[in-house]
């Protein structure tokens, strides 16, 4: 039996990670060079110079002792940038009196920029170009990609925008997104700001970051050059580096996706979903996933073990459980696909009937669907 309703949950979790089998990194940096919280910030080399707030702020190449500064990665195709430049627009207002100098850096030509800035903001309550817009920062442009590979490739920063908070000693006090940026910069600003605590904390965000650039490019290319048994067994190394059982559980569903690609056999693909079981620990919505993935596999041929697809409806039943409303509907959905992988009818029939009372949405007609051809199967088996 085919059903037309499908979840993403592999790559759902896939996204969620980062990792992509058609993207390399570029980034090879060692554990020496990386630039993280507490080192000294990188001198600024940038071609050009376009916003300078109304000529309040000069062209920076070293830091002055005693400012704080905010260096911010941008570009003109980048929604979440666009959509971050009214929020850095009240911070340089708002610090511009005590020391505080935005510098936001895009890596495009500068006519793109230029243009760019010529357009009108949207949703704007008095009509305003972009260039009105960011006139109170520090808003500069550097096509060679300098301050790139200054900041955001030796700091394992992938994605903007990207904000890296430089203090009064010129050093890195804090690494996220300008939208995040509000409490860090008013605790620096007012000498409040414990770096060693954040340090930490980011560490292991960064160490993570590295893994799964480090990941990328070595797992990536076998993929591309379709070596899959070497991916996974690549794959493996990169696993046990990790502590976090969540985070194992994103490795395992990526392990789950080489698996298909390389068309691993029910034994291997069997002892993955175990892990996977392990790991979803108390969270549904993570089990729920798992477990719909285990009926994906066995819809598809691909998946005949019993104690597997048991397994799976262990986990799904101990979720929906746990969860209320719309998201316990879901999962009953899920349940009842493994009670009929598994060849109970009656269950089957039990459970989508439940999760079609809980369920209001563009999922209901599927699960509707599913439960007549379950009543019919039911039907003619008596």
């Amino acid at each position: 039996m085919k059903t037309t309703m499908r979840r993403f949950a592999a790559m759902a979790i896939l996204a969620a990670s980062g990792f992509s089998f058609g993207y390399a990194a570029t980034n090879a940096s060692g554990a020496d060079d990386v630039l993280t919280i507490g080192s000294d910030a990188p001198s600024l080399d940038i071609e050009h110079w376009v916003q300078d707030g109304n000529g309040r702020f000069g062209k920076v190449t070293k830091f002055t002792n005693g400012k704080v500064y905010v260096v911010e990665f941008w570009a003109t195709w980048c929604g979440p940038c666009i959509a971050s430049m009214p929020h850095i627009v009240e911070l340089q207002k708002k610090y511009a009196d005590k020391g505080v100098q935005v510098i936001s850096i895009s890596d495009e030509p500068l006519d793109t920029v230029e243009e760019f800035l010529e357009r009108e903001v949207p949703r704007s309550e008095q009509a305003k170009t972009f260039r009105e817009l960011t006139k109170s920062y520090t808003l500069t442009t550097d096509p060679d990609r300098s301050s790139h590979e200054s900041y955001m490739e030796p700091a394992k920063q992938n994605g903007i925008p990207c904000a890296f908070i430089v203090g009064k000693d010129g050093k890195i006090e804090w690494i996220g997104h300008p939208m995040q940026m509000d409490d860090p910069l008013e605790a620096v600003v007012s000498d409040k700001w414990d770096r060693e605590k954040f340090a930490e904390d980011f560490k292991e965000s960064q160490e993570l970051d590295g893994l799964m650039q480090e990941m990328q490019v070595k797992v990536g290319g076998l993929v591309r050059r379709k070596k899959f048994d070497e991916a996974l067994e690549a794959l493996d190394t990169f696993v046990d580096k990790v502590k976090k059982p969540e985070l194992k559980l994103n490795f395992t569903m990526i392990k789950l996706n080489l698996h298909q690609m390389a068309g691993s056999k029910d034994e291997a693909v069997a002892t993955t979903f175990k892990d996977a079981f392990a790991l979803v620990g108390d969270n549904p919505l993570a089990a729920n996933q798992i477990a719909w993935t285990v009926w994906e596999w066995k819809d598809r041929g691909q998946l005949e073990n019993k104690e597997t697809l048991t397994a799976a409806l262990e986990v799904a039943k101990k979720a929906a459980a746990k969860q209320e409303g719309n998201m316990r509907g879901m999962t009953l959905d899920t349940v009842s696909h493994l009670e009929f992988a598994l060849g109970n009818l009656d269950a089957a029939v039990k459970a989508q009937e439940e999760a079609i009372k809980l369920v209001d949405g563009p999922q209901q007609p599927d699960m509707e669907s599913f439960l007549e051809e379950l009543k019919g199967l039911l039907k003619s088996k008596k």
